[in-house]
């Protein structure tokens, strides 16, 4: 009983002291993205230090886009750290601008343009792109954006930075066209968006006290 009572006002203690500074509290939520859909588990670590773990999807469906049709198809599990390097101030900015770092790993990670204009059944590909699958990532943002007592709002910017090289396959194109496209593929910016991360998020928190 006495270990229950003293675990309990430890928490309290570490629930006071984040409500003044920290930007991190135990919670679960659900995220919104470029790379889909998904769940994220956040817990603080130490005062200015959290940890994340998160899953998410991005339904494998056609797509049409002007005269485009294509399909995205990924999947990843994602583990981060974050830093709150402003911790300690009193500022808005302080107490929510965090950086981060880690890794993921996507299941998949492809894109696949149909020839056509239109979306159709048994629509035959044009081309296929395949990036790599386990990735280290940098990126920040803010977090702990109070939407209510339990829920809060966060916004992460980032990328995903490659370890192998990426895969193109051509069905039934001109071999000059299928150069041409997979060096365009290849050229900057489009070998730079396949990486990059921008998510929203909203969680629940577990225990806090009022806080601004």
């Amino acid at each position: 009983m006495p270990f229950l009572v003293l675990a309990f006002a430890s928490l309290t203690v570490k629930a006071q002291i984040w409500e003044e500074y920290s930007s991190f509290y135990p919670s679960v939520g659900i995220q919104l993205g470029t790379r889909g859909i998904g769940i994220e588990g956040s817990y603080p670590v130490a005062e200015a230090f959290n940890i994340r773990l998160g899953a998410s999807i991005f339904p494998s469906m056609k797509t049409k886009l002007g005269s485009r049709v294509f399909a995205i198809d990924r999947s990843d599990v994602s583990l981060f750290a974050d830093w709150q390097p402003l911790y300690g101030r009193a500022s808005w900015i302080a107490r929510k601008w965090i950086v981060s770092a880690g890794a993921g790993y996507f299941f998949e990670n492809k894109f696949t343009h149909y020839l056509g204009a239109n979306k159709e059944s048994g629509q035959p590909k044009d081309y296929d792109v395949e990036w790599s699958k386990f990735r280290p990532y940098v990126g920040t943002g803010l977090n702990g954006i109070v939407l209510g007592r339990r829920f809060n709002l966060a916004v992460n910017v980032g990328y995903y930075i490659p370890t192998s090289s990426w895969t193109f396959t051509a069905y039934d194109m001109d071999p000059a066209e299928a150069a041409k496209k997979e060096d365009k593929i290849g050229s900057f910016p489009y070998n730079m968006v396949q990486g990059l991360n921008v998510q929203v998020g909203i969680s629940y928190v577990f225990f806090k006290n009022s806080y601004q």
